[in-house]
């Protein structure tokens, strides 16, 4: 009979070790578990982040563009922007304007930087030079950046001043 209880108690003793071992894997998946958990709130938590931040340059991008919109719309009114899209005058046939002032730094320019002076004057954009003359933005902004060197300028609403006080457009557009 001693056999028989030790048989028996050591059959006991093996199955609660191994509950044992069940319940501390069970722990350890327990505490797996948690840490993914934590892991997804943490996640969760930026991606939040990232919507709001997205929310917030949606805005200020709509923000421009209602600006930018109300400049345009300004410059349509003030008829400095021709509603067509089409030059209000011909471009081949731009002359150099008897303004003595002008007449040399005017001369120095290609019959190319010159309509392209005349589009970025009235308000034309680089793509939208570029359909009207047939040419690559990039050719647009190579002749513009001759332009800006050749005349000694350095920003756009400089070109357009001098386009201006040169006659390529009338001052009052």
């Amino acid at each position: 009979m001693k056999k028989t209880q030790s048989v028996g108690e050591a059959g006991s003793l093996a199955r609660v070790k191994q509950a044992e071992t069940r319940a501390q894997q069970a722990e350890a998946r327990t505490e797996q578990a948690k840490t993914r958990a934590e892991m997804a709130e943490t996640r969760t938590e930026q991606a939040e982040t990232r919507t709001d931040l997205a929310k917030t340059r949606t805005e200020q991008a709509e923000s421009r563009t209602e600006q930018a919109e109300a400049v345009v719309q300004r410059l349509v009114d003030q008829e400095a922007i021709p509603r067509s899209g089409i030059p209000a005058r011909p471009l081949k046939n731009i002359s150099v304007p008897e303004t003595p002032a002008w007449k040399v730094p005017l001369q120095q320019l290609t019959i190319r930087q010159r309509e392209i002076l005349q589009l970025i004057a009235e308000g034309q954009n680089t793509k939208q030079i570029g359909g009207i003359l047939k040419v690559s933005p990039k050719t647009v902004e190579y002749h513009r950046m001759k332009l800006m060197a050749g005349l000694d300028l350095h920003d756009v609403p400089g070109l357009v001043r001098f386009a201006m006080r040169a006659g390529l457009i009338p001052a009052g557009s």
